[in-house]
């Protein structure tokens, strides 16, 4: 896929946009703006799917989805994506009922399923990443790194919520020492209130329900035992659990994935002790858990849900989900991870 970069509008909203020899969609030929939103104009092909991403800047490699996949019906396609500020990047990917393009110096990530573990083809992905670093391997995190899954999750979930939070996870570990032991759910719900993060302790349910919570932007903290992970050690897979550790843990999921009709669901594990991939990549950021592997590991460790709203919701928005069964964390057994 190649890249033409074009257009500066009047408020500095720079456009980047996306093309290939493949359908020829994704240059985006037209814009508008309000005060918060921008109206995106861009080339289709009749049958292809697309999805507009944007960035704060060219050369990041952080991209967020900023609108869901669609499909084309025509030549020309015309959506309404949030604005970035002053300045902003977009471009539009093309996607076939069989190739993925991309450029790699650009697309965040992009799947290359089977270097990945994944599988051939991806049927849907949705995630509710930022653009902006916010994953933390707990190996960073002080004096008691060896027991901050806990500290690390958390912080992890705050700063996703609140791009500015500027707090570590040992400083998470200092407010809640637990004798330098191990973390406790209670802890993690705590912590969220002590800063006003709208969160919600759920009975979970199932996969679907983890599906539904994260398609409504929402970012999930669980508590699990990592006995029930598959176990890949093949360098460059981005499946399963990398490390031999196998009990009580904290990860946060934010996303999944669809590929050849199987469901994994895209977490940020902070177990990863400087374990990177070939292009230096963490291998606990994104890494992608199969979704039985998931239920069993909750279901069998402590078989609820944090569930933390998204910054444009309230404690109320959360609450209202159908997807949530709110509990009170205060009446459950609590569960601990490290």
């Amino acid at each position: 896929m190649k890249i033409n970069p074009h257009i500066t509008l009047a408020l500095a909203v720079v456009l980047a946009s996306l093309s290939n020899a493949e359908g020829s969609g994704g240059q985006i030929v037209g814009t508008s703006m309000t005060n918060t939103q921008i109206n995106l104009l861009f080339k289709t092909a009749n049958g292809y799917s697309y999805q507009v991403q944007a960035t704060p800047a060219p050369n990041t490699r952080f991209w967020s989805d900023t609108l869901p996949l669609l499909s084309a019906t025509g030549s020309l396609t015309s959506v309404l994506a949030p604005r970035q500020g002053n300045i902003g990047f977009y471009r539009v990917l093309e996607f076939t009922n069989l190739t993925f393009w991309y450029n790699w110096e650009y697309y965040y990530e992009a799947p290359v399923l089977n270097t990945w573990g994944l599988g051939t083809l991806q049927n849907s992905y949705a995630h509710t990443d930022r653009a902006y670093d916010w994953y933390i391997d707990q190996a960073d995190t002080g004096a008691d790194s060896g027991a901050n899954c806990g500290p690390s999750s958390v912080t992890m979930g705050i700063k996703w919520y609140q791009q500015s939070f500027t707090n570590t996870a040992e400083d998470a570990r200092n407010t809640y020492p637990e004798g330098g032991g191990w973390w406790w759910t209670y802890d993690i719900v705590n912590y969220l209130n002590h800063y006003s993060i709208p969160n919600t302790t759920s009975y979970f349910t199932g996969t679907n329900q983890l599906m539904g919570l994260l398609n409504q932007s929402n970012l999930v903290i669980l508590c699990i035992s990592t006995a029930y992970l598959t176990q890949d050690y093949t360098s460059e897979h981005r499946v399963g659990r990398f490390y031999s550790y196998a009990s009580g843990h904290f990860i946060v999921v934010k996303g999944y994935r669809v590929v050849d009709g199987n469901l994994f669901f895209e977490v940020y594990d902070p177990n990863n002790w400087h374990e990177v991939y070939a292009d230096n990549t963490p291998k606990g950021r994104n890494r992608h858990l199969l979704a039985g592997d998931l239920a069993n590991a909750i279901a069998n460790w402590w078989n609820y849900l944090i569930v933390i709203a998204p910054p444009s919701g309230s404690q109320s928005r959360v609450a209202i989900s159908e997807w949530l069964k709110p509990v009170d964390s205060k009446q459950i057994t609590p569960g601990w991870g490290m």
